[in-house]
């Protein structure tokens, strides 16, 4: 099974933000995860994984507000 992962493109005093005042909430999902380990067994038909969107910040200005930086593979 492909792993994924969430990519965040944050730096500077934005991540500084985002660590110390946009977090709200942490859960600790350990028994979850453990759940759907086993599910992994089953030919990953009962995984349950989130759907994954991609969200473009199209305005320039939204984008150096929010620091971002645009990159190409």
């Amino acid at each position: 099974m492909e792993r994924r992962a969430i990519q965040l493109g944050l730096r500077g005093q934005i991540l500084a933000s985002y660590a110390k005042n946009w977090i709200v909430n942490i859960e600790h999902i350990s028994e979850f995860v453990q759940q759907q380990r086993q599910n992994l067994k089953s030919d990953c038909a009962e995984l349950i994984t989130p759907r994954e969107t991609v969200y473009s910040v199209i305005d320039i200005e939204i984008q150096q507000k929010l620091g971002l930086s645009i990159f190409t593979e």
